[in-house]
């Protein structure tokens, strides 16, 4: 088992702030067993944590130290603890717990992957009671995650399409369950910060749904108009405009702008990135398509958010492939993450004045909607 890896251990968190937009993490392993290396690391979009993505810590003296710079306010942010197994190929991640300055004490038990935090903090209370509220929805989630793994441990069964749509369309319906619970819990208690970091969750997972913005605007006004507040506000904002029946934005990238190269009836816009093997798995089906239907008038316009080391890589994967296709890249994927695409692929279908017709849409329902208007 997995947790035959791990060590049982307790960690004792306590805050120092030495200056004003520094906090110090001091954790310690009561046990005194875990000697590998720790990390933190934020569970969101860095822009929520003043750049910061994560910090490592060896032990010295029983303790663990974690940096977390530009911290200089009294928010609660999520984060997330790595444990490097017995054989450190394999990292275990840890729950959501929650850090500000008035977190005193949280244990940590690495067997059970849980967080303990002291009944007397008041974001255990939180947490605790929004996980009460949620119940109904969290027992449905744990059974069909079951079944889910289940399925994927018969790889050597072939699936039937119909099953997969099945339990996809449970997952769909028991998410819309969840947006009701949490749009009626953010009026009972609007002033929670564990909805709103929810929120931040399923939007960046999810994208663009009209029932997460009703869910913010019923929060006080202090979460509204906090930092992190006014970021989700600023990426929601952005969302807006890649949705079905909008203007696809006019990107440019080195003085080359996307919407420019749009073919003359139908444009596939592309979201990838070289080690994304999903992405790359498509790209066979892609130009058996680009091959039957670019002189109707069928364009495809790949954008790549592969990290600055990573363009030989880029370049390498387009010859290789010979995707022939127009190219563009979003060094660093800068603009990607200001219109909240963090899933790979994701791809956006323009007609010919660049406007959305659909979104994320399969090869197979490409090839479909393209012999039934490009004849």
């Amino acid at each position: 088992m997995i947790g035959n890896f791990f060590l049982l251990i307790g960690i004792l968190f306590s805050l120092n702030f030495f200056s004003q937009d520094k906090l110090t993490i001091v954790g310690k392993d009561t046990k005194n067993q875990y000697q590998k290396t720790l990390k933190l690391i934020s569970t969101f979009n860095e822009k929520y944590y003043g750049g910061f993505t994560g910090d490592s810590s060896s032990i010295k003296n029983n303790i663990f130290n974690f940096k977390v710079p530009n911290y200089n306010d009294g928010i609660p942010r999520p984060f997330r603890l790595l444990f490097k197994t017995e054989k450190n190929k394999v990292l275990k991640i840890s729950d959501i717990f929650y850090i500000s300055k008035k977190t005193n004490t949280i244990n940590f038990d690495s067997d059970k992957n849980k967080i303990i935090f002291d009944n007397k903090n008041d974001l255990y209370k939180e947490k605790m009671n929004y996980e009460a509220y949620m119940q109904s929805y969290i027992s449905e989630k744990n059974r069909l995650d079951s079944i889910k793994f289940s399925i994927n441990e018969r790889k050597k069964f072939k699936l039937e399409k119909i099953t997969i749509d099945s339990l996809q369309n449970l997952y769909n319906t028991l998410d819309h369950y969840e947006d009701s619970l949490l749009l009626s819990l953010s009026k009972k208690t609007p002033d929670s910060y564990v909805i709103f970091w929810k929120l931040v969750q399923k939007f960046e997972s999810k994208g663009y749904n009209k029932k997460y913005y009703q869910i913010f605007n019923n929060l006080n006004s202090s979460i509204k108009k906090s930092s992190v507040g006014l970021i989700f506000n600023n990426q929601f904002k952005r969302s807006e405009k890649i949705v079905l029946g909008s203007l696809f934005p006019d990107l440019i990238f080195y003085n080359k702008k996307v919407l420019a190269e749009l073919g003359k009836k139908y444009t596939l816009v592309d979201f990838w990135f070289s080690y994304c093997q999903p992405c790359i798995e498509d790209f066979p089906k892609y130009k058996e398509i680009y091959s039957e239907y670019h002189d109707k008038g069928f364009e495809i316009l790949n954008i790549s958010t592969d990290r600055t080391k990573d363009k030989g890589n880029w370049e390498k994967i387009i010859t290789e492939k010979e995707l022939k296709w127009v190219h563009f890249l979003d060094e660093n994927g800068v603009r990607a993450k200001q219109y909240n695409i963090n899933k790979f692929p994701t791809n956006f279908l323009l007609d010919s004045s660049g406007t959305i017709i659909k979104k994320d849409i399969s090869p197979e329902e490409l090839e479909f909607y393209l012999s039934e208007n490009l004849r």
